[in-house]
């Protein structure tokens, strides 16, 4: 063992000792006798090798070494008392819970690889999820009722209200792509051009939850030289895809619809530049939980 292997009790009494100023105050200060204090002053003093205090008495004066040491012993107890309280939110951590926004996109992707490392690394939290339109997430996290939300980065840019509160990173990209019942004449190309869609009846989630969707899908379209004509409208990605493998009509969705297999439905490309959808995380700047932290973390090492 060496000698310099201090207990940290006793940095704190010669800390105290000098900011009480002298042997007397310092040992009602910390509710000690005197004498033990003096000794263990002694005893540190010893054990260093040189004198800390040139008199111990008020005035109290230090050594230019003992000055040294003591700018070094309240880094020391400075730092431990850091760590310490960082195990304790860590600890805490384990043993909370955090809520979470979701939309489609997120689900059909990345989340399942997310959700599964963040438990394996902290199976006492509780994840609770809420899947929910993006202007709902936002309107949550405004009011501290979810911890972070997932959805595109339009939805966000497109809302002006105190958005300086949030933070966000940037999860995936996505095109999007046309679906088809298994028996369209269209289906056996890998790649379609729109314009051949243009008579077409399209299945599309209503323009109250996916407005800037709807919006990108409408664009697109124009561009191409057509209005859509949409036959009906689907809130859950579940049912347009019924819709469409029960030949009701086609739909343009985020390429992440191509990782849910539907009998009797086929997803192909737009041969036209199809606009990229961009998923962040948001989540507020002044949320310092260690919960979320941990989360973000596990995105980033996703």
């Amino acid at each position: 063992m060496s000698r310099y292997e201090i207990d940290l009790q006793q940095l704190k009494y010669a800390i105290a000792l000098y900011d009480q100023q002298g042997l007397t105050r310092t040992a009602e200060y910390l509710n000690i006798d005197k004498g033990f204090l003096s000794r263990e002053i002694t005893s540190l003093e010893n054990r260093l090798e040189f004198q800390v205090f040139k008199t111990r008495k008020s005035p109290v004066k230090l050594t230019d070494a003992g000055n040294e040491f003591l700018t070094v012993a309240r880094q020391i107890i400075n730092q431990f008392e850091q760590k310490i309280e960082l195990c304790q939110q860590l600890h805490r951590a384990e043993k909370e819970q955090i809520n979470i926004g979701i939309n489609i996109s997120m689900s059909n992707s990345l989340l399942p690889k997310i959700i599964k490392k963040f438990q394996h690394q902290f199976p006492a939290v509780e994840i609770i999820l809420y899947e929910m339109p993006s202007y709902e997430q936002i309107e949550k996290l405004r009011h501290q009722e979810i911890d972070l939300g997932f959805f595109h980065r339009h939805n966000l840019e497109n809302t002006q209200r105190n958005n300086d509160i949030f933070d966000c990173k940037s999860i995936l990209k996505e095109k999007l792509v046309i679906v088809l019942p298994e028996n369209h004449r269209c289906a056996k190309q890998t790649s379609i051009s729109l314009k051949t869609l243009a008579n077409e009846q399209f299945i599309l989630p209503p323009e109250h939850l996916l407005n800037s969707l709807r919006e990108q899908i409408k664009n697109l379209c124009q561009e191409a030289g057509f209005q859509p004509k949409v036959r009906q409208e689907a809130a859950w990605i579940s049912t347009i895809l019924s819709l469409v493998a029960g030949e009701m009509g086609i739909s343009l969705l985020p390429a992440n619809v191509e990782n849910l297999r539907r009998n009797g439905v086929v997803y192909r490309d737009i041969q036209e530049q199809s606009p990229i959808l961009e998923i962040i995380t948001v989540w507020r700047k002044d949320n310092k939980s260690i919960v979320l932290q941990n989360f973000l973390q596990g995105i980033e090492d996703v």
